[in-house]
């Protein structure tokens, strides 16, 4: 699954990797809990929580970044959705219409993840190039919260991966990406993309246990940490 992850990439990046356009204004990024539209951030996010906006890509050869709210109101749960089944959007009624027609992309330096008992750990890539994780938007009547709300679509982990927890982002590579915007794609490619790939591109690493907080919201939540933010015990004097 996906419930946390940052976003530190510049403009230049996004621009160098992925061909996207931006919009001609960019208000301030909104925070926490927060329901107004924004444009592309105009500082790192080291924390993205559910229910704020990040920051996705739509259009096939025009490609513009487009904000949107993270997350999907779920009439049978109080919770909103925001991650999506790859292996079965096509078929769920609640994906199946933007699996189809509205697949964008949720751009990411990175994201966090959870081994029992709750400790953390940040994933990304080795080159520490930005990330291009699958997703699918809605547009929201009356722009409530926002224009459009969105999810990202996730498969198995691939392996080692796993071992941190079995869901992951659908990751996409520059071909996969172009297939995924492209709305004439047909569906069994689309399938395709969702089975388990080579996961070498990738690295992982125990974090601070403050990430947890969706408070905290600063580079050092990506730094390595053995100990997860625990104080080890003391220990007894010998002499």
């Amino acid at each position: 699954m996906c419930g946390r992850f940052a976003n530190a990439s510049n403009p230049d990046q996004l621009k160098a990797s992925f061909r996207v356009q931006f919009p001609a204004v960019n208000p301030p990024q909104t925070g926490a809990g927060e329901g107004a539209a924004s444009g592309h951030n105009l500082a790192p996010r080291w924390n993205i929580a559910p229910g704020t906006m990040i920051d996705t890509i739509t259009g096939d050869e025009d490609r513009s970044m487009t904000p949107a709210h993270w997350g999907l109101v779920n009439p049978k749960s109080p919770r909103p959705l925001i991650n999506a089944r790859g292996e079965t959007m096509l078929e769920k009624p609640t994906f199946a219409d933007a699996a189809r027609h509205r697949r964008c992309v949720v751009v990411a330096t990175g994201w966090y993840e959870w081994k029992a008992p709750r400790q953390p750990y940040y994933i990304r890539r080795r080159d520490g190039a930005p990330m291009a994780m699958a997703g699918l938007y809605r547009l929201n009547a009356d722009h409530q919260p926002a224009e459009r709300s969105a999810v990202i679509v996730t498969r198995s982990a691939v392996a080692g991966l796993g071992e941190v927890h079995h869901r992951a982002p659908l990751l996409l590579g520059p071909e996969s990406l172009n297939r995924w915007l492209d709305p004439s794609c047909p569906e069994a490619v689309i399938e395709a993309m969702v089975l388990p790939e080579d996961g070498g591109d990738l690295e992982w690493y125990p974090v601070s246990a403050e990430v947890g907080s969706v408070r905290a919201d600063h580079e050092g939540l990506m730094q390595r940490d053995d100990s997860h933010g625990q104080v080890p015990p003391a220990q007894m004097e010998l002499f």
